[in-house]
């Protein structure tokens, strides 16, 4: 039974005959099947795991023993399905070869369409039939076959197995209906043509056609492509057991159903709609390859009782010449492969389902919200560094876990900065998040938006990274850097202080060899000096801070040796810290040189009497320094200015101010500093300066 199970007219008096033997006395066979390469589904949604469709250029050429082997299976195929079985009036209404034409395409490439064509003529002409009908058929069959492979290849989103709805639906549309379709126009066409029939003729025989190689595709081909996906994974052995009672279970049936080897007592309730019974049981549980392969066995069961006119189809013939029995097969297969698709699909989500939560469970926290940013879930990492319970976050936007401003370290972001939860694209940036406790933190926040078919925004992942350790990190290597730097540039101070000093002694040998040179030799020696000991501070110091007061005693110092002149320098004990602004360091201690200078020369050398004092300025921040000597201030303008000119062109345009007064037999110079030559330390607390 399972070899006859195709119907084939000995004397057809019909006006149509199927894809098989077309005419009386001619046994012919056609095979329409369009041929397709594996192409995998890109599902949209994140449940869905597509496999990556090769390039069409990855196909490899069959060779020609594949060539052959396709060719002598669809023979095979083709001459078991054109046994003949005298009915009146009818054809093939099962085409397994038009399925098995799609599958050799899908498989081996557009090559194998030479296949299906030898296979098909040699099929045959080994039956008798005419060469022109034989060459007709085998065209529609290899038209059939390459259009349908053409138009599935198209598609990026079908997969070979057939295992989801689109793979199903694709394969309905463009096999069984385009592919088949245009088989069936191609070969009633060109059978009116040469006279073969007549045009009444022609539309129900082009219809039988369609109907034929449809239904053979629906069943075999996906048959094929599922078994070669089998042969390709592990077999699932406990599902073997199943598989087999639901196989003996439906055999019983449908004999009972479709033959009369059931009695009298079970014709009442032998219905053929008890087998959408057994196929919900095997859709379910054995996927596409068990439930296909059931619905061959169902449609060889049914086919045979039609042929046969027994059981639940046994009036089909002589009433609508098999149109029951095909559209009850096409609803059974349908049914069926959809339901196995659609539990297919729920595997493959539930499987998602399974990795999304585990990587949902990650180290970082996670926030899933709606498009409003309202929160929808959230992980129990973020619930960890937060502090928060699930009860307490759900349902609000994910502005509740920012800083306010005044909280913050940094800079507070630009407006709205740091309060848009709702990109419109991918978005990361740092912000400040307060934990429950009130603690802040600093948080990377990565906002990624979730988008539906039609590009909406539907949901929003955010991703809170804590990146305190991070920021700490980040510190302490600033901290370091600035330590290597600050050594470096006291390492620089240093060197160019001993090479300062190195030329104070170059210059006080050169005040030995000219004795008249002394004095102009003693001032260069003292501008030099004040200059080395600015980078003498700088050397010892970090950050560049030179103290005001070490630099007076230092430049006081320094002249006091310099020209053998006791010099006093008075600093409060209650003085505040105040450093000079690096830029204007060596301008002020060049200043400091020339005016204790100037003191010494005029009345402080003669009265071995030289005094400065520091104390607080005129306004709030400033530092006045007052540097008195016994004797007075020149009389004329022109002597003053020339004995203070280097110290005119040496003063700070800025925060500088100085003023002489007489006191008594004293001549007294005061020189205020104020910002931004000098700033006075943030801390208060009075230390000597």
């Amino acid at each position: 039974m399972g070899a006859r199970v195709k119907i084939d007219l000995h004397q057809c008096d019909a006006p149509f005959c199927g894809a098989g033997g077309r005419e009386p006395g001619r046994l012919g066979y056609d095979a329409k099947l369009p041929g397709h390469r594996p192409a995998i589904p890109a599902g949209p949604g994140p449940t869905h795991t597509p496999n990556r469709m090769p390039p069409r250029s990855s196909t490899s050429p069959a060779q020609p023993q594949a060539l052959i082997a396709a060719a002598l299976l669809y023979m095979v195929v083709a001459g078991a399905a054109t046994s003949p079985v005298h009915v009146q009036g009818l054809n093939l209404l099962l085409c397994p070869a038009s399925g098995l034409a799609l599958a050799l395409l899908l498989l081996g490439g557009p090559r194998m369409a030479a296949s299906v064509l030898a296979g098909s003529l040699l099929t045959l002409a080994a039956h008798g039939t005419p060469p022109d009908l034989a060459i007709i058929e085998a065209l529609a069959a290899t038209a059939s076959a390459s259009l349908g492979a053409w138009l599935l290849r198209r598609q990026p989103a079908f997969q070979t197995q057939c295992a989801t709805f689109t793979g199903c639906r694709m394969l309905f549309v463009s096999g069984c209906c385009v592919g088949a379709g245009t088989g069936a126009l191609v070969g009633s066409a060109g059978w009116l043509l040469s006279g073969q029939i007549g045009i009444a003729e022609w539309a129900p025989r082009a219809l039988r056609w369609w109907m034929g190689d449809a239904l053979g595709i629906l069943l075999v081909t996906p048959l094929v492509l599922s078994w070669r996906d089998r042969l390709q994974r592990r077999s699932t052995r406990h599902r073997i057991p199943e598989g087999a009672l639901a196989y003996v279970l439906t055999f019983v049936a449908c004999l009972a159903i479709f033959s009369d080897w059931h009695s009298d007592l079970l014709n009442p309730v032998a219905n053929a709609y008890w087998t959408f019974l057994f196929i919900t049981w095997v859709g379910v549980r054995l996927g596409m390859f068990g439930t296909v392969g059931l619905l061959c066995m169902i449609a060889l069961q049914a086919l045979w009782g039609t042929t046969q006119r027994t059981g639940f189809f046994a009036r089909d013939l002589d009433g609508s010449q098999g149109f029951g029995y095909w559209s009850y097969m096409v609803i059974l297969s349908l049914v069926g492969m959809s339901l196995s698709a659609y539990m297919a699909e729920r595997r493959r989500q539930r499987a998602a389902l399974r990795v999304a939560a585990i990587a949902f469970e990650c180290q970082e926290g996670l926030l899933i919200t709606d498009a409003r940013s309202v929160i929808l879930q959230a992980n129990q990492s973020f619930l960890h560094a937060s502090g928060y319970t699930q009860a307490e976050v759900l349902g609000r936007t994910p502005h509740f876990l920012l800083a306010p401003p005044e909280a913050t370290p940094d800079k507070p972001p630009a407006d709205g900065e740091a309060t848009d939860f709702a990109p419109a694209q991918n978005l990361q940036r740092r912000e400040w998040h307060r934990r429950k406790s009130g603690e802040t933190y600093p948080v990377w926040t990565t906002l990624s938006p979730v988008r539906d078919d039609r590009a909406r925004i539907t949901h929003y992942v955010l991703t809170l990274t804590d990146i305190t350790d991070l920021r700490q990190q980040e510190e302490q290597r600033r901290a370091m850097e600035q330590a290597h730097r600050e050594t470096l540039v006291q390492e620089v101070h240093h060197r160019i202080k001993n090479n300062l000093q190195g030329v104070m002694g170059m210059l006080r040998a050169l005040d030995h060899k000219h004795p008249r040179l002394h004095g102009p030799i003693n001032q260069v020696i003292g501008q030099v000096h004040s200059i080395a000991v600015i980078h003498g501070l700088q050397g010892s110091t970090t950050a560049d801070r030179v103290r005001l007061s070490d630099l007076v005693c230092a430049v006081a110092g320094g002249i006091e040796s310099l020209w053998d002149t006791p010099i006093h320098v008075d600093t409060p004990h209650w003085w505040k810290a105040c450093h000079i602004t690096p830029a204007e360091a060596v301008p002020v201690a060049l200043v400091l040189n020339e005016l204790i200078l100037n003191a010494v020369k005029h009345g402080g050398k003669s009265q071995q009497d030289v005094r400065i004092r520091l104390h607080d300025g005129s306004q709030a921040g400033a530092v006045q320094i007052t540097i008195a000597n016994p004797g007075r201030w020149p009389a004329s303008a022109a002597e003053s200015h020339g004995g203070l000119g280097l110290v005119a062109a040496l003063m700070p345009r800025q925060g500088t101010q100085m003023t002489r007064v007489q006191k008594g037999e004293w001549a007294v110079l005061h020189l205020e500093l104020a910002p931004p030559v000098i700033h006075i330390d943030s801390s208060d607390t009075p230390h000597h300066a």
